[in-house]
């Protein structure tokens, strides 16, 4: 990837690609996807900018946070605090739609949010509460919020050809927007109620319940797929 970017072409005079606040949203990406290597600035103040940039677009606050979480410690220490200030950002933002996410990224957090404050201690426990939050494996959460990060940075890949900013995608909505319209399939589908199965037929208006995304409603259907819309947003999966 990012092949239009001279920094990755050998060539001892030239001096090397610097990455700023300046720069374009391409060079911002290309820097997280070469984690330091390209441009030089820390993956987690890449995503800082990119959530300024785009407050809309909660998952790059999510993997500012996450990015920040694994970060080897600098001067300037990791806190819970502002850490958990973040998360619940994430969540207002969001409107549901990164609550499993969020879960991952509490469970990797765990070792470092002990001992905790009163306080901070009690604002876990609300955010616990908002996301249903069970101890997860967090080796395990980690690799998904990898995952997670690898995929939104190729498309960002595709989306800044051309040098072109990031924007919006199109026909996308705010995530609290997303949220409520899963609230509202939710209260009004009429269908089959299931646990989610790769091998079952479903039809537009079932709910399924599925083990990492909890309920969801059928809006659609294509030869061996389903299109479910989550309280964490639509998905499509093998049905049928």
């Amino acid at each position: 990837m990012f092949e239009d970017i001279d920094d990755q072409k050998p060539d001892p005079t030239r001096k090397a690609l610097e990455v700023s606040r300046e720069s374009s949203d391409r060079s911002l990406v290309y820097a997280i996807w070469t984690r330091n290597a390209g441009g030089g600035m820390p993956i987690d103040q890449a995503w800082a900018i990119l959530t300024d940039r785009y407050p809309d677009e909660t998952r790059f606050l999510l993997l500012n946070a996450f990015e920040e979480l694994v970060a080897t410690r600098g001067p300037k220490a990791w806190s819970p605090t502002d850490f958990l200030a973040k998360v619940r950002r994430i969540l207002d933002a969001a409107g549901g739609r990164l609550n499993p996410e969020v879960r991952d990224l509490l469970a990797v957090a765990d070792d470092d949010l002990h001992p905790l404050s009163e306080e901070d201690a009690a604002r876990l426990e609300r955010i616990r509460a908002r996301v249903s939050s069970r101890s997860g494996d967090p080796t395990a959460a980690r690799k998904r919020l990898q995952r997670l990060a690898s995929d939104v940075v190729r498309e960002l890949h595709d989306r800044t050809a051309g040098d072109k900013a990031i924007g919006r995608t199109s026909g996308s909505v705010p995530a609290a927007a997303a949220g409520g319209e899963w609230k509202t399939a939710l209260a009004a589908a009429k269908g089959a109620r299931s646990t989610y199965s790769a091998t079952a037929k479903v039809a537009a208006g079932d709910v399924v319940e599925h083990p990492k995304f909890g309920p969801g409603v059928v809006t659609g259907t294509e030869p061996g797929r389903a299109h479910i819309l989550f309280e964490s947003g639509s998905r499509k999966l093998v049905a049928g």
